[in-house]
């Protein structure tokens, strides 16, 4: 009895677990690595599978793709999937925003999408500390920021719920500078041109504080835009990866397996 006693007390203080848990079907080559480059302008993204939605359980089985120079960290983007790139270079951080057509890669147009990042699952970005990165089907938007720095000021991760929008603030349009047009079929009737630090989007929600860089296709004016409100991708139901959570999940299933072996 007192060693099935310190069984338990072991598997309680077991580490917790790193990222969170996967429970999608991964395919047989996973690419990790995303990267950018707006000299070239080229990147490499995390994408879920052909057909694959909704995106946000499926976050975790995503993989790279990229778009531009062919690279050896994943397999070129779908061809006409990524419709615009405006790259933004920062002091800090580098970042690419744009308009997608999800009806190329079989995504659901009411799907909101989700997010995919170096927090949450084991992914990272080449020559950078952290990324944060969204895809989002029913505005037919995408973003990818790359982060020198591991924190949440410019590369913030505990917002998933509120879009792209708000995750990287940045410019949404076209090359000609129309906007991301929405799938038929989606509950979004349009989308911001231009989202700016200080912007306030239709629907009450206000940009978090974040610098953009001057650099191509960073844009600048009010950018306040009309829109929907947040494009509320669901990568997190609650938008906010609790680290004590992940450890009470660790604990519970270290204290499961252990109880199952007396």
């Amino acid at each position: 009895m007192l060693l099935k006693a310190a069984f338990v007390v072991a598997a309680l203080a077991a580490p917790a677990l790193a990222y969170e848990p996967v429970t999608c079907q991964k395919n047989a080559t996973q690419n990790i690595i995303t990267s950018i480059n707006p000299a070239t302008k080229s990147f490499c993204t995390m994408l879920t599978g052909y057909g694959v939605y909704p995106v946000a359980p499926n976050e975790g089985c995503a993989s790279v793709y990229c778009y531009g120079d062919k690279s050896n960290l994943g397999p070129e983007m779908p061809a006409g999937y990524i419709l615009s790139t405006n790259f933004v270079v920062n002091t800090t951080y580098t970042q690419v925003t744009g308009c997608i057509d999800s009806s190329v890669w079989g995504q659901n147009p009411i799907d909101e999408g989700g997010q995919m990042d170096s927090h949450g699952w084991p992914y990272s970005c080449q020559g950078f500390k952290k990324f944060v990165s969204l895809i989002e089907p029913a505005t037919n938007t995408y973003c990818l920021r790359c982060c020198d720095a591991d924190n949440n000021v410019d590369c913030n991760t505990s917002i998933s719920t509120k879009g792209c929008w708000n995750v990287i603030p940045g410019v949404y349009a076209m090359a000609d500078g129309s906007v991301c047009k929405p799938p038929t079929g989606s509950p979004n009737s349009t989308t911001p041109v231009t989202v700016t630090a200080t912007a306030t989007i239709s629907g009450g929600i206000t940009v978090p504080t974040t610098t953009i860089g001057t650099g191509p296709g960073s844009g600048s004016g009010p950018g306040s835009g009309s829109g929907s409100g947040s494009s509320g991708s669901s990568g997190k139901s609650a938008g906010v990866r609790s680290s004590s959570s992940i450890e009470l999940i660790g604990a519970v299933v270290a204290l499961a397996l252990t109880m199952a072996a007396f």
